[in-house]
């Protein structure tokens, strides 16, 4: 799964991930008398013009990077940025939706350090950032921070220097903005060289507000939780962390505004706070009863409850590691999905959930009923080609290669957006690579075709065309070495050098991309 799962897979969304609904009354539906627009009047792209005329209305700019085919910015198509409240709100804002397929994009995502699709960043005339959100958050509160935002022009950079020097000096708001700010779509933008866990249990001791102290050392238990040191935590952190958890799970509002780390990252928090299978069984019990509670009051409590499913799961395996997942599990899975299914109507409800759904299906088991599931939405969907290569892993799965191959050479065929196509481009290449490695000449001639994308994309080798990229130089120089690629790679290489002058204009750019596949 690509998209699928915002914190479970941070790479290409961000993933990232899951927005809930957007509120049936928000705090500025009321706010004006003024008649309610019927959608968000964006500026398409257009950054610099966005910046002058804030410059001269004094409004901050709030701008918005997505992908047609990313699940959770449908969902935010489909929940908040309806909302008559929401579309009101940005009435205070200069709102720019930045695609990633939009010429320049990646430049700009790269420029304004954007992480994952869906990013929320808001920002003053002068280009200083006032806050940044991740775009899977709950929709209300969404809707709540971004209402506080409107109002300030003191950076977020500027507030966290004074809060970790002088907390005392940081205004209600200040900490507010620094609890709403989206750390997991941070990239240490914000927190810099700094552990951003330990600056996160900083915040937590110095925050005046308890749910907001709770806030931080939640945050900073996932940053553990999902960090690179193993060490198994001491008797007292797991304690303290578990009467953490508990504590907030009991609830309803912090509940709400952690949402989607908790539901993520919640068996993650659990195996954090609790040693043995015995104690993690009534945390988590806990977990999943705290979630169901939040997702009941929620407008698509269908597609919420599915995303509880998946926590669910994810806890079962943790707890019963090989064991079997038990029928009822199984039967609410399915149940789960077909509601989620028939809920989702318009398009960009069913590109938010049926990633989701296929999930689910794979996590119990069923890749026949998920292979359905996804055969029938390609005539539907906008985007079919997101599809396919969920397609390509199920075949490959019950090992028809040929299928495989066939669905992502379809899928690379398909996409749209020339960022877009990088990425499916290399997913083509590393198809084949994994399952037809002796054919030299089919993985140098759709290398030689991903890298033509460039030719189209002037300034294209940026965020995450220049990843793709990265990554792809790695798969290959590793085949290289088992199949005595080096000829290949430098016939690629050559190729490359042709690109990279139109695509990657700019001293480091131009570096970056002459370096590919030569070091």
């Amino acid at each position: 799964m690509r998209a699928a799962l915002p914190f479970a897979l941070l790479t290409l969304c961000a993933a990232l991930a899951a927005c809930q609904q957007a509120p049936s009354a928000s705090p500025v539906a009321t706010a004006s008398a003024a008649p309610v627009a019927e959608e968000i009047a964006w500026r398409h792209g257009d950054v610099e013009d966005a910046f002058a005329d804030a410059r001269q209305s004094g409004k901050p700019v709030l701008l918005y990077w997505g992908a047609v085919w990313c699940p959770p910015c449908n969902k935010l198509k489909a929940t908040l940025f309806r909302d008559p409240g929401f579309i009101a709100l940005t009435r205070q804002y200069i709102p720019v939706y930045l695609d990633g397929d939009q010429e320049g994009a990646q430049a700009l995502g790269e420029q304004f350090g954007v992480r994952g699709y869906p990013t929320l960043i808001v920002l003053d005339p002068q280009r200083h950032e006032i806050t940044r959100l991740a775009g899977g958050n709950d929709s209300a509160e969404l809707t709540r921070a971004l209402t506080l935002a409107a109002g300030r022009r003191t950076a977020v950079a500027d507030v966290l220097r004074v809060a970790v020097v002088s907390p005392q000096r940081v205004s209600e708001d200040d900490w507010r903005v620094l609890g709403d700010y989206g750390w997991e779509v941070d990239a240490n933008r914000l927190s810099g060289q700094r552990d951003p866990a330990a600056l996160l249990r900083q915040l937590a001791a110095s925050a005046p507000e308890p749910a907001l102290q709770r806030r931080f050392a939640l945050l900073a238990l996932g940053a553990e939780s999902s960090g690179k040191d193993t060490t198994p935590p001491t008797p007292e952190a797991r304690e303290q962390a578990r009467a953490l958890l508990t504590t907030v799970l009991a609830a309803p509002a912090e509940v709400r505004a952690n949402r989607d780390l908790l539901g993520y990252q919640g068996p993650a928090l659990v195996a954090r706070a609790a040693a043995t299978p015995a104690q993690r069984e009534p945390l988590g019990g806990l977990l999943l009863a705290a979630l169901e509670r939040a997702d009941a009051t929620q407008d698509n409590a269908a597609d919420a409850r599915l995303s509880s499913v998946i926590t669910e799961l994810a806890l079962y395996k943790q707890q019963h590691a090989g064991a079997t997942v038990p029928a009822a599990l199984v039967e609410k899975a399915h149940e789960r999905v077909a509601a989620a299914d028939a809920a989702a109507t318009t398009p960009h409800e069913r590109q938010a959930t049926i990633s989701t759904a296929v999930y689910v299906l794979r996590e119990v088991g069923d890749d026949a009923a998920a292979e359905t599931l996804l055969l029938a939405e390609l005539d539907r969907s906008q985007t079919p080609y997101y599809y396919m290569p969920d397609l390509a892993e199920l075949a490959e799965a019950r090992g028809d290669k040929d299928a495989a191959l066939e669905w992502l050479r379809k899928a690379y065929a398909g996409a749209q957006g020339p960022a877009t196509r990088v990425q499916w481009g290399v997913l083509y290449v590393e198809g084949l690579v994994r399952l037809r490695p002796d054919d030299a000449k089919a993985i140098e001639d759709a290398t030689a075709e991903v890298i033509a994308e460039l030719d189209a994309q002037p300034a294209g080798y940026h965020q995450r065309t220049r990843q793709r990229f990265e990554r792809l130089a790695g798969t290959l120089q590793t085949w290289s070495r088992a199949h005595h690629g080096q000829d290949t790679l430098g016939r690629l290489q050559a190729r490359m050098g042709e690109s990279c002058a139109k695509a990657a204009p700019g001293a480091d750019a131009s570096a970056a991309c002459d370096r590919w596949l030569k070091s």
